[in-house]
């Protein structure tokens, strides 16, 4: 049975750090730590699992595995087809590929496919894609459509367990802006590599670079602003700094927007309250989030992908506060049901149902736990 806590005392040993030493790089207490690595507790914040990455020298994803075995096979079947678009595609004179009309409808298409969880679908559809709008690089509107779709790749292979991956799509989006020349999308590629940044651990850099975005990016551009935006307030939260301004400032912006998902941002509202359940629980406060998801209904969030992310906060939520196994698993299988490979794969999920499962409060409630647990195949050791 795979979790984090046995990662991180394999990684600290192979160090060879003691518990404490490990725990002061940290900063954190060696009984906490010793909970971890001893599956006492479930690790319920990023700046924790940055903090332990950091002590031991490591990634993330060393920690917290990169979830292959419960992973829909389908789609990761379509990572090297989409690494090799990605490496094997450039700006040069190559012979237009494709109408450019119909390219431009393929970068709608995906981008909604992806936000609707069709994740194989949406991997098969990318490669050609790449790289036939690569060869009308000359036109504006096939740069703006690769930078739409260079998102979109980023968000796909983060999710699939390639981090590395996603920050080539999103420095390819960023060649793309820069070739178009035009603050709103050097803006908005920008954001892919803020996303891409964060699936590496690196928060700090992720925040720096949402700075710079907004100090070009156009003020009629206010989705893009607002996602941008929310990054700062959601770094804030993981390195320890108030994100408060940033989360009302958002909150403003997202009042004035007419469409919010036309950049498939899905900046609303509504989409406000979700990111700001996120840093809450990266702050621990369980209530705030907890009360947070009450005021909204999964229907405002629009697009499945984060409906699947309200389940899986909402969840972690009512965990922090101790609330009864049955609602938490209600609300995991809710989320597993509209985005089973973003559920299974999620850390802290994976945390928090093996950490239910090894308690076993309650029969019934065990049952579930590990019908969840052997779909992430965190029982086939047993």
């Amino acid at each position: 049975m795979h979790k984090i806590g046995t990662s991180i005392r394999r990684l600290r040993r192979w160090r060879g750090l003691t518990l404490e030493q490990a725990a002061g790089l940290a900063g954190i207490t060696k009984g906490y730590l010793s909970k971890i690595e001893n599956g006492r507790v479930a690790v319920d914040r990023r700046s924790t699992l940055v903090a332990i990455a950091d002590a031991l020298r490591v990634s993330l994803v060393d920690i917290t595995g990169d979830g292959l075995e419960i992973r829909d096979p389908d789609a990761d079947s379509t990572v090297p087809a989409i690494r090799t678009a990605l490496l094997d595609s450039d700006f040069d004179d190559s012979p237009p590929r494709g109408e450019l009309s119909a390219l431009l409808a393929d970068t709608q298409l995906v981008a909604a496919m992806r936000q609707a969880n069709e994740m194989a679908e949406t991997g098969r559809r990318l490669p050609p894609l790449i790289t036939a709008l690569h060869t009308h690089a000359r036109h504006a509107e096939a740069l703006r459509a690769l930078v739409s779709v260079a998102h979109t790749t980023s968000l796909l292979v983060k999710g699939l367990g390639a981090p590395d991956l996603a920050w080539i799509a999103a420095d390819r989006g960023h060649e793309a802006a820069q070739r178009l020349g035009e603050p709103h999308w050097i803006a908005l590629a920008a954001f892919a590599r803020t996303q891409a940044h964060s699936g590496l651990g690196a928060h700090r850099r992720a925040g720096a670079l949402a700075r710079q975005a907004l100090e070009i990016a156009p003020d009629d551009a206010v989705d893009v602003r607002g996602a941008l935006t929310l990054t700062t307030a959601f770094v804030d939260s993981v390195v320890g700094d108030d994100p408060a301004a940033a989360l009302d400032e958002a909150e403003g912006l997202a009042g004035h927007v007419a469409d919010g998902n036309r950049h498939h941002l899905l900046f609303t509202p509504a989409n406000v309250v979700l990111w700001r359940m996120s840093t809450a629980l990266e702050q621990g406060d369980y209530a705030s989030a907890a009360t947070l998801a009450e005021s909204i209904h999964p229907s405002d969030l629009e697009i499945n992908s984060r409906r699947t992310t309200y389940f899986i906060d909402y969840a972690r939520a009512l965990w922090g506060l101790r609330r009864p196994d049955e609602q938490v698993v209600e609300l995991l299988k809710q989320a597993e049901r509209i985005g089973p490979v973003r559920a299974r794969s999620n850390a802290f999920v994976r945390e928090i149902v093996f950490t239910m499962v090894e308690r076993s409060r309650q029969q019934a409630v065990a049952r579930e736990a590990r019908g969840l647990a052997s779909r992430m195949g965190l029982l086939k050791s047993r």
